[in-house]
């Protein structure tokens, strides 16, 4: 992918480079967008159209998916290491849904996947929705890390088994 923030008005700290994405964590979004694309739908022929309209095998429509992570997690990092919990799951309402929407789009171009440009606008809607649920939108950026995440998460669902007690 050759996308750049610039071009739908984003900006990343000035003179700040990306942390790069955790080898796991890529594959987990792989899954999730593969997820999102072809198993998400009440319409089970779906896939088949997909491919079909595709028409260069399954493996190589992944491939070419998994190209887009890189723009998933340039918008979605800054927020990454906030020391709040996320406000949902990040995998099921971020990252399928744009398997969805690549999927969408598949469909209503003649097998075309969204251009870099197309894909930015989407991921940068739903990272913005996602990230500004609850009160207030977090300030970009702190300490987390996907394992505190983990760990928050955790937290969260044995005070919740608990009934609120830690």
């Amino acid at each position: 992918m050759t996308y750049h923030p610039s071009e739908t008005g984003q900006t990343l700290q000035a003179g700040a480079p990306l942390p790069p994405i955790a080898p796991h964590l890529a594959a987990v979004w792989g899954a999730f967008l593969h997820e999102g694309m072809m198993l998400n739908s009440a319409d089970i022929e779906r896939s088949i159209r997909i491919l079909d309209l595709w028409g260069n095998g399954c493996i190589e429509l992944i491939q070419s998916v998994c190209e887009y992570i890189p723009t998933i997690w340039q918008y979605a990092q800054p927020y990454w290491d906030q020391p709040e919990a996320f406000p949902g799951v990040f995998e099921y309402e971020v990252v399928s849904i744009l398997g969805e929407q690549i999927a969408t789009h598949l469909l209503n171009h003649d097998g075309n996947l969204p251009s870099d440009r197309e894909f930015a606008a989407m991921t940068s809607e739903l990272v913005t929705q996602f990230f500004s649920q609850g009160d207030t939108p977090p300030d970009p950026p702190a300490a987390r890390t996907p394992a505190s995440f983990v760990a928050s998460f955790l937290t969260d669902a044995i005070k919740d088994f608990l009934g609120g007690k830690p």
